[in-house]
């Protein structure tokens, strides 16, 4: 990166930071070669983006992760020396290394002998171990954050930053293609992260570092994420033929969809790499490791962060998760018997042509809808006079009290649905159109069937067996799509009012329990003789606010299904659209903002 870009800082004052040279730019900002003018020292010194800065949830976030990841005592992470905000710029210091990141050296160099790619990983694990030992998970493991020494040190960076950004701000900040290469699949289904997700990380860094290429290659981010989730395990050795073939075995379970079939460390998975090497290169793996256990000094204990004296208090969020570490690092296990994973079944219904994806996506966001009146310019025409199928209600606890807000008539329900510009905000895109408007539900009906009837729920909104005895009296919905779209964008949102909110949350609960059960699951979805196969993630969130992602066999588009009770009501949301995190939630909250006061 050059000195001299017109928005570099170097040769500027930054508190007591003289900043030198520009090491690096990314979506989360800068890194700089700065003295420290106080404690005399060469730092590198991290400089926030002015998104970052803004954000007064990362501000808190990091804050926390910092001084956490500021304690870590193992020889193979950056310490962290301090941590603040000075006249509104977040920055953390750090200790400066004289080396080059793996992302640049396999850049320079290609695919690494497979000792030095095993020595390598291994001084990654042990940094890692000791992170999730302390309960800290790093959610951003890629070469650029993999710092090597002249004699071949690994250190790891960036905990601490990594773990204050939410999925939706690294997407936003420009590093989503970057950072989603080595992404576990739970993460594309917005589910819990735990430290098995690093786990999955190392496995595609040490794929990448045998064989000079990620394991899946491709510019397209909902491609990409796709292929995290749904396809099988690429190989090493079917990529190089001179990479033992034992390292497929470690490389499937090291980035096996489900997180429990992963290691359970990651020094595990660098023992697994070390077993993998032939005899020879066993050696000179351990000839370069023995070199790099020379452990520095502890860092000095951590000040409080530096800040301005108006640095606002920061308090944990009341319900920050707690991650489990994983168990101690013992003698490796010996690992199952290794069969590859199958590919995923292709349905001959799907390879065609856009016009019928967009078909079946409709059929599975909502086409057995009723149709009412066709809509256009983004009107929000739909009545709201549909009345409940049968008194009563779901006879279920929820987990969370309902909303005190003021109860919502049925009246009210169409002037809770976004506009068309609005929708199209929310998904990130432009040409969203509404296509109807729905006033009541129906079943689907002979021509159309799902393999698992107990999954109609998860699959689709607004269909009466789902609703029926659950005390509903009016809905109001809207099936919006982009005409022409390849892939398709298929957007169902909507409300139903209950008699009470008791019975809004008492629905969501019981809805719950049926979407954990098609979690994980595939279904076969039968639409007028058309056959499609969609396939469930992990039901993320706790009534009354529940999501369940599902993907389409041999399609980009990822969809996510949003039921969120408020007040009286509750939003149903289906989005079907390449490059989907959390879309739905976002409309569900948005429709949520419009109830009234």
């Amino acid at each position: 990166m050059s000195d001299t870009s017109p928005t570099s800082r170097t040769g500027r004052q930054f508190g007591p930071y003289r900043l030198g040279r520009l090491l690096g730019r990314g979506g989360m900002g800068e890194v700089y070669e700065a003295h420290d003018t106080v404690k005399d020292r060469t730092v590198a010194l991290k400089l926030m983006s002015q998104e970052l800065n803004s954000d007064d949830t990362f501000r808190r976030r990091m804050q926390r992760e910092a001084h956490t990841a500021g304690r870590l005592q193992e020889p193979h992470i950056v310490p962290i020396h301090d941590f603040g905000e000075i006249d509104g710029q977040l920055y953390i210091d750090m200790r400066f290394i004289e080396g080059e990141d793996l992302g640049s050296l396999l850049a320079r160099t290609g695919a690494l002998p497979p000792p030095r790619a095993v020595a390598i990983i291994t001084q990654v694990a042990a940094a890692l171990d000791a992170a999730h030992r302390a309960g800290v998970i790093h959610r951003d493991i890629k070469p650029e954050n993999i710092l090597i020494t002249g004699d071949d040190f690994a250190y790891l960076v960036d905990f601490g930053i990594a773990a204050a950004a939410t999925d939706q701000q690294l997407t936003k900040t420009g590093t989503a293609v970057g950072s989603w290469r080595y992404m576990a699949p739970e993460r594309f289904a917005d589910d819990e992260t735990t430290y098995r997700s690093d786990i999955y990380g190392l496995a595609c860094v040490l794929y990448e570092s045998l064989t000079g290429s990620p394991p899946y290659q491709t510019q397209n981010l909902s491609a990409l994420m796709a292929a995290h989730m749904m396809q099988p395990v690429p190989r090493p050795s079917q990529a190089r033929h001179d990479i033992p073939a034992a390292f497929d075995r470690v490389i499937d379970r090291g980035m096996a969809k489900n997180p429990a079939d992963r290691f359970s460390t990651a020094g595990e998975l660098a023992r697994a790499a070390r077993e993998a090497l032939s005899a020879p290169d066993r050696d000179r793996a351990a000839t370069i490791i023995e070199h790099t256990q020379h452990p520095g000094p502890p860092p000095p204990p951590l000040p409080a962060p530096s800040g301005p004296v108006t640095q606002p208090h920061w308090t944990p969020p009341v319900s920050h998760p707690t991650y489990a570490a994983p168990p101690p690092q013992g003698p490796a296990h010996p690992a199952p018997q290794w069969r590859p994973a199958p590919a995923p079944r292709r349905n001959r219904w799907l390879l065609p042509a856009a016009a019928l994806v967009v078909v079946v996506l409709l059929a599975g966001a909502g086409i057995w809808l009723i149709s009412g009146s066709r809509g256009g310019g983004g009107r929000n025409e739909a009545s709201s006079t549909a009345t409940s199928p049968a008194a009563g209600s779901a006879a279920v606890t929820t987990t969370a009290a309902p909303s005190a807000a003021p109860l919502v008539t049925a009246a009210q329900l169409g002037s809770l649905l976004l506009t068309e510009q609005e929708v199209n905000t929310s998904v990130g895109t432009t040409g969203i159109l509404l296509d109807h408007n729905v006033s009541e539900m129906k079943d689907p009906g002979p021509e159309n069937s799902l393999s698992d009837e107990r999954c109609l729920g998860a699959l689709i909104g607004f269909q009466t067996r789902t609703y029926k005895s659950s005390g509903y009296t009016g809905m109001s919905a809207q099936l919006l799509q982009k005409p022409n779209a390849n892939p398709g964008y298929v957007v169902v949102q909507g409300s139903a009012v209950f008699a009470s909110a008791r019975q809004a949350a008492d629905f969501v609960a019981a809805q719950a329990e049926s979407w954990q059960y098609c979690a994980g699951k595939s279904v076969t979805q039968v639409n007028s003789g058309k056959t499609s196969e969609w396939t469930f993630g992990q039901l993320s969130g706790n009534p009354p606010n529940i999501a369940l992602t599902r993907t389409l066999a041999d399609s980009p588009v990822i969809c996510q299904h949003v039921l969120s009770a408020v007040s009286n009501a509750v939003f149903d949301v289906n989005v079907c659209a390449p490059g989907v995190i959390n879309q739905a939630r976002l409309i569900a909250n948005k429709m949520a903002t419009k109830l009234p006061k």
